[in-house]
């Protein structure tokens, strides 16, 4: 299997994010009055910039992860967690609490320098000792791992600027699920590639090659942001479980997936539960006299 640097992968992902987070920026800047539009494209522009410059994180969080700051009894529950993170060198500078939880929403993100943002259900289990302070401890240093893994550069700027490339990824996901019974959107979807080929075909046919290439270009993309998510995906899980695991938290993580049915291959689960080799011992050398 090739091996693609990560910085790649990213810029596969995020390139057409942010290009069409762009467009849509723009259009809908250009549909108000134009005093107004102005001023509505420079604010976004001043906005991402402080963000860039590390301006306004705490606010920033809260919007973007839909959070808000612990309050002083989660901070008091999640304390012994906190303490268990510094003891083994994960340093937590800001604990954000979702403010709702749905089924998809992850246990624990870390975004930004140092800080860290919880679903209500992992406060609401460590509270009622569901969770161990440990196996809450793994589940928030696996979200440091994998942000240490995918290194990205300015976060949050990055995070404000796709909004509208994902409120648009969102509404087709819905769209798509409203008409996924239709029994011939499955098979549409997997010819795509199929229609991309007859449409730069015939548009280089009639002359208008440009068209064409658009079109199967995004379709080409179709298939590869995905494919270059599930590859980010995959080395982030590995490098946070190398992390767990480096700290001793690896079987405390995999029970705790385990109990809750979280789905793992045979794989990940013998990564979790290796063992660290213990330290060798100083050979002792006999002197002969």
């Amino acid at each position: 299997m090739m091996r693609f640097p990560m910085t790649v992968l990213r810029v596969v992902t995020l390139a057409p994010a942010l290009l069409v987070s762009f467009v849509l920026t723009v259009v809908v800047c250009a549909l108000l009055t134009p005093a107004l539009g102005l001023v509505a494209f420079l604010a976004a522009g001043g906005l991402l910039v402080a963000l860039a410059l590390g301006r306004f994180e705490p606010q920033a969080i809260a919007a973007l992860t839909r959070s808000r700051p612990a309050t002083a009894a989660e901070l008091q529950v999640m304390g012994p967690v906190l303490a268990e993170l510094g003891c083994r060198g994960i340093d937590v500078d800001a604990l954000f609490v979702r403010r709702r939880q749905t089924p998809s929403t992850p246990v624990a993100v870390a975004i930004a320098a140092g800080a860290v943002v919880v679903s209500p259900g992992l406060v609401d289990a460590t509270y009622r000792g569901g969770v161990t302070a440990a196996e809450a401890a793994a589940a928030m240093t696996h979200a440091v791992g994998r942000r240490r893994a995918i290194r990205p550069r300015l976060e949050l700027a990055v995070l404000a600027a796709t909004m509208p490339w994902r409120l648009v990824v969102a509404s087709f996901r819905g769209v798509a699920r409203a008409f996924a019974w239709l029994p011939f959107m499955r098979l549409a979807w997997t010819l795509r590639g199929v229609v991309g080929v007859i449409c730069i075909v015939q548009s280089v046919a009639e002359g208008r090659a440009a068209p064409g290439i658009l079109g199967g270009a995004v379709i080409l993309l179709t298939y590869l942001v995905p494919a270059a998510s599930r590859r980010i995906e995959a080395t982030a899980e590995a490098a946070a479980d190398q992390l767990v695991v480096s700290l001793g938290l690896g079987a405390v993580l995999a029970g705790l997936l385990r109990r809750h049915g979280h789905p793992m291959t045979l794989e990940r689960l013998q990564r979790l539960e290796a063992a660290a080799e213990p330290p060798a011992r100083p050979r002792l050398h006999l002197v002969h006299g």
